[in-house]
């Protein structure tokens, strides 16, 4: 009976760590940057598709800094909450910051959804989990690993003015 208790125990510390790792992870790149993940899908060039809706699209990182310290930053993963999307991520994606500026240049990576059809509620209320690391000037790499909600994309026109 005590090994039982005992290694029941062990288990719920192993968890506690698992979780406040997790959770620590998270909070230390909310304190360098904020991410905003918005989604977009492709134009169909030809009515090929039985539906008449894309299921190619994009995923744009819209990034900002709030500690002027964060250099970089890399995203090696990306996950979203359904089985059906499959995120491309060939390679690690870079998001740099121009000196003395909060805005990041953007970053894109592409997705497409498997099956036959896209329902066309299938993007609301997604999570993506992405992963990766910042590099600050004063503590070096910081790995993170984050849950954001994924929104639409909002096409803002410029008007010209004459």
């Amino acid at each position: 009976m005590f090994y039982i208790f005992v290694s029941i125990a062990v288990l719920i510390l192993f968890a506690g760590f698992y979780f406040w790792k997790r959770f620590s992870l998270s909070r230390q790149f909310l304190d360098r940057a904020s991410l905003t993940l918005q989604y977009r899908f492709y134009p169909l060039e030809s009515d090929s598709s039985p539906s008449g809706k894309s299921k190619n699209g994009a995923l744009l990182f819209l990034v900002k800094r709030i500690s002027l310290d964060t250099r970089h930053i890399v995203i090696k993963e990306v996950k979203l909450d359904h089985a059906v999307i499959h995120v491309s991520l060939d390679q690690l994606i870079m998001i740099t910051f121009p000196a003395e500026s909060n805005q990041a240049y953007e970053a894109s990576i592409r997705f497409r959804i498997r099956g036959q059809s896209r329902p066309s509620d299938l993007m609301n209320q997604r999570h993506a989990t992405v992963v990766g690391y910042i590099t600050s000037e004063s503590a070096g790499r910081i790995p993170f690993r984050i849950q954001i909600p994924v929104s639409q994309f909002i096409e803002q026109s410029e008007q010209v003015r004459g």
